[in-house]
């Protein structure tokens, strides 16, 4: 998956130049502990005692756009289970509601990781299924799990001819 950052400026995510992590976002009414990470696209990975379908559906979007997240933001709901397991819920930006996610995997691993939390070696538990992340001192991370074919699919010629 490459290498991951919490530099604000790469997330991107507004205010001062920082590692975004143990900050504190309102939405909706109640206060949550984030840090925030990117692997190529954005994310924000909310601490979390417990994770829920419902909390994702109910704040997900909210957090996704929050005007300190400029380019809007995936969300991750983690339960930190032990130093070897996290449980994630996501909102995936632009998408919703979602079962799983490679990158959403990897954003939380790597938060959980930067915040001493976790060994390198993490299992990630999620609705769709579970991924196994690396994350090495430096911050690189390697994903494993199974792949799955769920559909077959033609494209019609037509989808490729130039309009006028």
């Amino acid at each position: 998956m490459g290498e991951v950052s919490f530099d604000s400026t790469r997330i991107p995510v507004l205010g001062p130049p920082r590692e975004v992590l143990n900050e504190t976002i309102v939405v909706g009414g109640k206060e949550f502990t984030f840090g925030a990470a990117t692997v190529g696209n954005p994310h924000c990975v909310l601490l979390r005692d417990t994770v829920s379908r419902d909390e994702a559906t109910r704040y997900g979007p909210l957090v996704e756009t929050d005007p300190r997240f400029p380019n809007r933001t995936n969300v991750q709901f983690m339960k930190v289970l032990d130093r070897k397991n996290i449980r994630i819920e996501i909102w995936e930006r632009g998408a919703r509601y979602t079962l799983a996610s490679g990158s959403s995997g990897s954003a939380a691993a790597a938060v959980a990781r930067r915040l001493g939390l976790c060994d390198p070696e993490i299992t990630v538990h999620m609705p769709g299924g579970t991924i196994q992340i690396t994350v090495s001192d430096q911050f690189s991370i390697v994903m494993t799990g199974p792949v799955l074919k769920i559909a077959d699919g033609t494209i019609a010629a037509e989808s490729f001819r130039q309009r006028v």
